[in-house]
């Protein structure tokens, strides 16, 4: 599913205008992104949790060259989901 594909169900289901549905995703992306950014975990309760992880430096390869490289240190985001995010998921198959 792609994003229009996610306002278009969101708007069946609430029948609110695709614009503010759009305003609010863009929204809540902006502010989970900037605080997970500033290391702040983001919460939502039944779907999960938006946090900072730290990946350790460590030494690769270079697919192309096949030169030995080192790979710095960096932070990403990671998200973990929840118990009924989970259940969801396992009961659609």
């Amino acid at each position: 599913m792609i994003k229009p594909e996610l306002v278009q169900a969101i708007a069946d289901k609430t029948r609110l205008p695709k614009k503010k549905i759009e305003l609010i995703i863009d929204t809540m992306t902006t502010v989970i992104g900037k605080q997970v950014g500033s290391g702040d975990k983001v919460l939502i309760s039944g779907f999960g949790v938006f946090y900072l992880a730290h990946r350790k430096a460590r030494n690769g390869i270079n697919p192309i060259t096949k030169d030995a490289m080192q790979i710095e240190a960096m932070e990403l985001p990671k998200f973990r989901p929840g118990e009924q995010f989970k259940r969801a998921v396992r009961n659609k198959k």
